[in-house]
């Protein structure tokens, strides 16, 4: 058990990471041009390089998952810490995009590690509140609001790229020399339950909800990585936006998803609506709000439409929907959390490879073609609502309470 004011410092700098993880998540999409005229290769090679962060998390969540129960939070944590200092320390200095590409791969193991020992912590040390992992995620989002507005003054001061970076390196290292002497108990936890047992025993409608839930884990994710790596180049290039405004844009999707963890997590508390109606309503929102985005060239109207789709596609749907894959477990809450962002993985590695090669036809089209995977992802949805919804006698359970992940 530790103290009060120990507790408070822990937390203050495991939320410090994941604000230095809310910029790394932008820090390499918002250099694109940077880092084309440093590895002297075009963009679509940065986009596919930059696709090397899913490879990191997919290849890493199920180990660092279990290294953290036997072993401890706190070793997988460093890891997590070190591998991200490297990423930040190296990647504005690599000429050779095949060694970026290996630091890439780095940013996402410390990602899956940061995951793997950082929300257990938070269980362990706050057993009564949800509301520290609420959090996190507000302040992954501050970290990508303020990151593109550092980059346009970087660039208007005609500064250094990499001085972001730097900055980035600078708080984790302050951050492991704080936490080295500090001593808190770790907890493993084992589940009691067989995985394909369970599965066996699921009903058709239960399994149909599984992995339409396993889906949108993939499509939600999709969509963020999508809009965040080419919504600047597309509004610089195509809608012919100042650096300030196409940059902006980020920013604003960035505050509408702080705004958007506050209410999503209001409602789902106050059991205003039902979780499955709520991803419903979110994922249309999102959608339009692209549609908006992609073919209209109104300034005001596409800035307000990244608000609204940082609201709802950012917001913390992806962990309403995570609960409800959780309830379908609820003794293996590690298991069931890994396949739903096991399959977020994949679309941070997928979603870049593609968006590259169309990058090479057209950006137009490249940015356009987000709409038709918003589509999916409101399908996807219809299909969660759908196979949620039963008669009394036939009820899936489904938990209410909002789970961050």
């Amino acid at each position: 058990m530790i103290s009060k004011s120990l507790r408070r410092k822990v937390m203050f700098i495991l939320y410090t990471n994941y604000f230095v993880h809310g910029l790394g998540l932008l820090i390499l999409t918002q250099n694109m041009f940077a880092l084309s005229k440093s590895w002297n290769t075009p963009l679509s090679t940065v986009s596919y390089t930059i696709s090397a962060v899913g490879i990191g998390r997919i290849s890493a969540y199920y180990i660092l998952g279990s290294f953290s129960d036997r072993i401890g939070r706190k070793p997988v944590l460093y890891a997590g810490m070190l591998s991200y200092l490297l990423f930040f320390i190296m990647t504005p200095f690599i000429k050779d995009f095949h060694l970026a590409y290996l630091l890439i791969i780095l940013a996402g193991v410390a990602n899956s590690a940061l995951d793997a020992s950082t929300y257990p912590i938070f269980l362990e040390i706050d057993k009564k509140s949800t509301a520290p992992s609420i959090l996190i995620k507000a302040v992954m989002s501050m970290g990508e609001f303020v990151l593109p507005i550092s980059v346009v003054y970087v660039e208007k001061l005609q500064l250094w790229f990499g001085i972001n970076f730097m900055i980035a390196a600078a708080i984790l290292l302050i951050n492991f020399i704080l936490l080295l002497p500090i001593e808190f108990s770790d907890q493993s936890f084992s589940s009691k339950e067989n995985f394909h047992l369970k599965l066996n025993q699921m009903s058709n409608r239960q399994f149909f909800l599984l992995c339409s839930l396993a889906l949108y884990g993939y499509s939600s994710m999709a969509i963020m990585i999508h809009f965040t790596q080419w919504v600047t180049i597309f509004a610089g290039k195509e809608l012919d936006m100042t650096k300030v405004s196409s940059h902006l844009l980020l920013s604003l999707y960035s505050l509408g998803s702080i705004v958007g963890v506050i209410a999503i997590f209001t409602v789902v508390k106050n059991a205003l609506i039902k979780n499955t109606h709520l991803i419903v309503l979110l994922s249309f929102f999102a959608c339009f709000s692209l549609i908006l985005i992609a073919f209209n060239s109104s300034d005001i109207l596409v800035h307000l439409s990244a608000f609204v789709f940082g609201f709802t596609a950012a917001g913390g749907v992806m962990q309403v929907a995570l609960n409800l894959l959780i309830s379908l477990f609820p003794g293996m809450k590690g298991r069931a959390t890994a396949i739903f962002f096991t399959l977020g993985s994949l679309a941070t590695f997928s979603v870049p490879l593609v968006t590259g090669i169309l990058s090479r036809i057209s950006i137009v089209l490249t940015m356009r073609s987000i709409v038709v995977t918003a589509l999916l992802n409101l399908i996807i949805s219809i299909f969660i609502s759908f196979a949620a919804y039963t008669k009394k006698e036939n009820s899936l359970k489904l938990e209410t309470k909002y789970v961050e992940n």
